[in-house]
């Protein structure tokens, strides 16, 4: 008995740990709950594989542009200072990972630098978040 319930906190505990959002089609502006600061762009994965970034700067700016450079329709989505985008209307086609590109990345970790016995830095707290629409 004791085994089984250790087993299902378990269980409960990664499907609790999941960042995603199941989203009403049809709901009217949301805006994404994406830990970004200073962003530059944003990501988005969609379920169907395809990727796309929303650039905040350039002769693409607010608008979708997929993996080959073209654009994609946007006008559903809308930047929201200093660092939200907004989802005017859910769509099922929008359901996907949302992230953002931070204007100053953080450097590369230079694993020569570290003290002696340490071998391991966690890695930061995920940005994005999974969106389902339906």
């Amino acid at each position: 008995m004791r085994t089984f319930i250790v087993l299902l906190l378990s269980l409960l505990s990664v499907a609790m740990s999941q960042r995603g959002l199941d989203l009403p089609e049809g709901k009217e502006d949301y805006t994404l709950p994406i830990n970004a600061i200073e962003p530059n762009a944003f990501t988005r994965k969609l379920s169907n594989g395809e990727t796309q970034t929303w650039n905040l700067e350039g002769p693409n700016k607010g608008t979708w542009v997929d993996a080959k450079g073209n654009k994609v329709p946007s006008s559903n989505f809308e930047f929201v200072p200093p660092a939200s985008l907004k989802i005017k209307k859910l769509k099922k086609e929008d359901s996907g990972f949302y992230d953002y590109i931070p204007k100053n990345p953080p450097p590369p970790i230079d694993y020569s630098d570290l003290p002696p016995g340490v071998d391991h830095i966690d890695p930061p707290e995920p940005s994005g978040v999974q969106v389902n629409i339906g």
